[in-house]
Order: structure tokens, then C-alpha cells, then sequence
């Protein structure tokens, strides 16, 4: 976002605390819906992981690992539609 006191400003700088990789997942399922079922899903994830040379399988590994952890904490939330994408998400990615 172009800002005032700085010529940029990140909305949401999460993605770049820590590991990088451990971000993938959420990247991932927040589009998930427009990309389930589809080679459009594989090829997103092939251009994240490129773009920000991120290691392969660590990447694949947190958009896993995350997946499950936000699935198993949507269904006991009470949550309906998150669950169902993170359980497409690691499907696809196993």
C-alpha cells in the first residue's frame, strides 16, 4: 500500500517474521477456494515457494503441518467452511 510517512507500507507484514515458509499455508488457504481441484493450486504454490526462494519441501511441509493445525482447530471452533479447505488443502499436497 503506498502510505505517507514511507513511500510503501505492508497491510499485513506476518509473512515475513520468522521463517518464511512457515507462512505458506496461510498464503494458500485464504485463496484456496478459487484454486481447489485445479493445476491452478500446484502452480501457485510452485510460484510462491519461487518467488520468495523459499525451500521446496519445508514449504510443502509448513502448508501442511499449518493445514491440519487450522483444520483440527476450525471443527473444534465450530467452524463450516474452513475445515472443509484445509482438508482439500492436504490433500493436494500430500
Amino acid at each position: 500500500m503506498r502510505g505517507s510517512r514511507e513511500p510503501w507500507l505492508a497491510v499485513d507484514s506476518l509473512p515475513l517474521v520468522g521463517a518464511i515458509e512457515y507462512q505458506t499455508g496461510q498464503l494458500l488457504w485464504t485463496r484456496y477456494d478459487e484454486m481447489a481441484g485445479t493445476r491452478r493450486f500446484r502452480w501457485c504454490l510452485d510460484a510462491l515457494i519461487d518467488a520468495a526462494e523459499m525451500d521446496r519441501l519445508r514449504a510443502r511441509a509448513w502448508a501442511v503441518l499449518r493445514s491440519v493445525d487450522y483444520w483440527l482447530w476450525g471443527l473444534g471452533a465450530g467452524l463450516t467452511e474452513d475445515p472443509v479447505r484445509c482438508a482439500g488443502m492436504v490433500q493436494e499436497l500430500t
